[in-house]
C-alpha cells in the first residue's frame, strides 16, 4: 500500500507586506528569491549599504529601494529589519537584536 502524506494544510503561501506612510510593499519570500538574498548577505564581509540595497531590491523591488533611498542609515535599517522579519517569521525586535549582536 502506498504512503500518502497530504501537505496541503501545512503550506501557507500567504503574501507578506511592509507598510510605510500608507504604501504597501510586497515582500518576495519565495525560495529562489531567498537563495539570491542569502547569497548576497553571505558574500559580504560586513553589512554595508550596498549589501542591504541589493538584498532589498530582491525582496521588495527597485521602487521600494528608491522610496527609502533618502533615509539615514539607521532609518534605512528599519524597512530592512521589517522585511527580514517577514521572511524569517520572526518579530522585528528579534531581527534588530540579532543584527546588533552581530555588529559587536
Amino acid at each position: 500500500m502506498a504512503t500518502v502524506i497530504d501537505i496541503t494544510s501545512r503550506i501557507k503561501n500567504e503574501e507578506k507586506f511592509i507598510v510605510y506612510n500608507g504604501k504597501s510593499y510586497k515582500v518576495d519570500d519565495r525560495k529562489n528569491t531567498m537563495i539570491k538574498v542569502y547569497s548576497i548577505l553571505n558574500s559580504a564581509k560586513e553589512a554595508n549599504i550596498d549589501t542591504i540595497d541589493n538584498a532589498m531590491i530582491e525582496l521588495l523591488g527597485k521602487e521600494a529601494v528608491k522610496d527609502f533611498s533618502g533615509f539615514s542609515y539607521s532609518d534605512y535599517l528599519v524597512p530592512f529589519f521589517a522585511t527580514l522579519a517577514c521572511v524569517q517569521n520572526k518579530t522585528y525586535e528579534e531581527i534588530e537584536e540579532s543584527f546588533r549582536k552581530a555588529q559587536q
